[in-house]
């Protein structure tokens, strides 16, 4: 498995990526936190390199996305490997959330046919691909926000992006 570090306009985020496909995009609050984010695949036996070239593609979606051009990472696979069968179906129906559109917990759980909002809330909190898997498209039915491992300000600020409109 490889990894490599993508900087934007407020931070850095670890982009880690398997034979599979895409494993991680974890946004980073502190420079310490590198060390905890490659410590969470070597406790599982998953050796890890720096590898600038592997994620060569990914790292220019990203680019793309924050300059503000419509990215929606679907040419992308995925790697959900360390997600739990329920949370991987949570993360495959936010993923269908269009850029510049926002769905609700419940209407998530309605379209999984699952009663728990709440569970839905605690699988996006569990999101291994931000931005990737749009988590911050999720709302509360009453329109706020709700939560974000990243941190609201990054919430706020991703859809500002994607609400802005750009010229093509």
């Amino acid at each position: 498995m490889f990894y490599t570090i993508f900087e934007f306009p407020l931070g850095k985020i670890f982009l880690a990526k398997s034979s599979k496909g895409l494993v991680s995009a974890h946004f980073l609050k502190t420079d310490g936190e590198v060390e905890k984010a490659v410590d969470f695949f070597r406790k599982r036996a998953v050796p890890l390199e720096r590898d600038e070239q592997k994620l060569e593609l990914e790292k220019e979606l990203f680019k793309r996305y924050f300059t503000g051009e419509r990215e929606d990472f679907t040419s992308l696979l995925l790697d959900l490997t360390f997600g739990t069968s329920f949370q991987r179906k949570v993360w495959l129906e936010a993923r269908k959330i269009p850029y510049g559109k926002t769905a609700t917990y419940k209407s998530l759980a309605l379209k999984l046919k699952h009663r728990g909002f709440r569970s839905i809330g605690q699988a996006m909190s569990k999101n291994p691909l931000l931005i990737v898997i749009p988590c911050h498209r999720v709302l509360g039915s009453d329109g706020s926000l709700g939560g974000f491992s990243a941190g609201l300000e990054l919430k706020k600020f991703l859809l500002r992006l994607e609400r802005e409109e750009t010229p093509t």
